[in-house]
């Protein structure tokens, strides 16, 4: 009973204590973990800055992870206290997939309204403007092409059409059986190659029983 007496005292002095202020824990460490930085570097050393000094113990986790992922580029944030002093932040971001309507279009599938330059990003225009769709369409693209060794430079979508520009060939598919398409060409590429050789400008795929070569 004495034993549990103490505790109780022990945490009752060190409540007042605290709120007194007689001990505190000041953050006096912030450090910053990304393994890129395509979010805006100042506002956030901005809001960094205003966290030091203020208590370890009392900071708000679920709110800092609040401010930071307002940034359009964090996709989630991890806050870890380390007492007495130190705050560790990981920051995950949105990775790049292509650029879509002047916006990059992330790996899953988030619009990112940004002007950097990302370099040779794949490029969809895409005329009906529904990101959803046109994420498939993409992610269907890369996955199918790149079994064939075909860079994807730019891809146009239309009502009813679809065009993809490679490095080297222009493949055309009416969108209702693009997929279908493009799972005929895989296995059949190789085959067209050797047929044709480098006399291969474009490939029309809207054939049910084959494909028109230009």
């Amino acid at each position: 009973m004495a034993r549990y007496f103490l505790l109780l005292l022990l945490l009752v002095t060190l409540t007042f204590t605290y709120k007194s202020g007689i001990i505190s824990f000041p953050i006096e460490e912030i450090e910053i973990i990304s393994s890129d930085k395509k979010y805006n570097e100042k506002k956030l050393s901005k809001y960094i800055d205003s966290i030091y000094g203020k208590d370890l113990l009392l900071s708000n986790i679920d709110m800092i992870q609040k401010n930071i992922i307002s940034d359009e580029w964090i996709s989630d944030v991890e806050v870890i206290k380390s007492f007495p002093s130190k705050l560790s932040i990981r920051i995950i971001q949105h990775e790049p997939l292509a650029v879509y309507n002047n916006q990059i279009m992330s790996k899953s599938g988030i619009l990112i309204r940004s002007s950097i330059n990302l370099g040779n990003l794949p490029v969809v225009v895409d005329k009906q403007k529904r990101p959803i769709l046109a994420y498939d369409i993409l992610s269907s693209t890369l996955d199918g092409l790149k079994k064939i060794n075909l860079v994807v430079k730019k891809i146009e979508i239309y009502h009813s059409l679809i065009k993809i520009y490679t490095t080297s060939i222009i493949l055309i598919s009416d969108k209702t059986n693009f997929k279908k398409n493009i799972q005929r060409l895989v296995p059949s590429f190789s085959d067209l190659k050797n047929t044709y050789g480098k006399k291969i400008t474009s490939i029309d795929m809207r054939y049910s029983n084959g494909f028109a070569i230009k």
